[in-house]
Formats: C-alpha cells, structure tokens, sequence
C-alpha cells in the first residue's frame, strides 16, 4: 500500500493556488495527474477519443468553474469521480461496461513495482505477469475497475463507492466477489508471489 498522506497535502497545497487562478498550479495538477485519469478511463470506454474529451472538458470546466469550487480533501478522488461521471454521460445505456479490458495496455503493469528482485526472479515475475494478465481478463469490467481502485489507488470503500455510483456495501460486496472468482482460479500463489498487497485477504 502506499503511503499517500504527504502526496495528499501537496495535492491540496496546488489545489487551493489553484482555485485562486494560478495557472501554474493547474497546470502541476494535470501534468500530474492526466496520465493515470486516462488509464483509469480506458476501463469505463475502451475509445481513448471519449476518455481524452472526457478529460480535456473536466479540465476545462474545472479552471472554468474555479473560483466556485471548494476545498478537496483529496483532489485525487475529485478527480477520479468527476472523470467517471463525465464518461458515463458521454455513453448510450447499452454501451456500459460492454468493452473488454486489456491489462496488457493497462497502467504498465503498476502491480510490479513492489516486487522484491532478491526474493523472486526475473523468469518467475515473467510467469506470474502472464498469470495475472491472463485471469485479469476474466474479470467482469466492474469487478475490474473496483480492484484497480482499491489495490492500485489505494481508495477505501466509501471513496470506491462513491466514485462508481453504488453504495458502500455494494463496493465491498464486488471486491469480496471479484477476490473468490481470483481464488477459484487458483490466483492466491501469483498475487502472493508479486506482492499486490491482496494477501491480507486471504
């Protein structure tokens, strides 16, 4: 898990400099952040032309709408949320949650970065990521986008629900599933082995 509380307080720091009219802190909000809300969006719609006009008119509304807006306790989840609303309203009913994931183009494996060289090899982190890309496809897109949200982002519950529109038991109730349809699939050894952090639930 990552420790994102500094992270936070910086956020909230260029976030408020912001909301004053500084374009230099708008700026340093999307430089750092454009790459993951557009990772992030290629799970909801897999056409990256909505996801970037998804993210170039929050954005803009955003510095539009600037000095209306109010602190965020975390601008990471603002924005989360806000590009998630902003692709659903771009899509027909029939469109949702109708298009494959390809971990293969998803975040470049983020999920790797807290392997430990001196414990497991080159040739096993090989196997394992095969693995993962291998079961991550078989995951309902859903299930999908709340494990990347809880696991990668390191959003809690309440947040994961807010950000998909569901309720807090309802955010709780797809991860627990999506974590039995892992086991079932006899995940348990490769996420251990690549240390997601997922072995506390075991």
């Amino acid at each position: 898990m990552k420790d994102i509380g500094a992270s936070d307080q910086e956020d909230r720091l260029y976030w408020n400099r912001f909301r004053k009219g500084e374009e230099v802190a708008f700026s340093w909000i999307y430089q750092r952040y454009v790459r993951v809300l557009y990772s992030y969006g290629m799970k909801i719609n897999r056409d990256s032309s909505v996801v970037e006009d998804a993210i170039q008119d929050m954005f803009t509304d955003l510095w539009r709408t600037r000095s209306q807006l109010a602190e965020a306790k975390s601008v990471r989840f603002y924005l989360f949320r806000s590009l998630r609303r902003k692709i659903h309203r771009s899509l027909r009913p029939e469109d949702e949650y109708t298009q494959p994931f390809n971990p293969e183009a998803d975040y470049k494996q983020p999920v790797l970065a807290s392997v430990e060289s001196d414990i497991i090899s080159e040739e096993e982190i090989t196997l394992q990521t095969a693995q993962l890309k291998s079961w991550l496809t078989c995951l309902p897109a859903r299930q999908y986008e709340a494990l990347l949200l809880r696991y990668y982002q390191d959003f809690s519950y309440a947040e994961i629900a807010a950000i998909m529109n569901i309720s807090e038991q309802g955010a709780r109730n797809i991860i627990q599933k999506s974590l039995h349809t892992l086991r079932r699939l006899a995940l348990v050894v490769c996420f251990l082995g690549i240390g997601w952090g997922l072995k506390i639930f075991f």
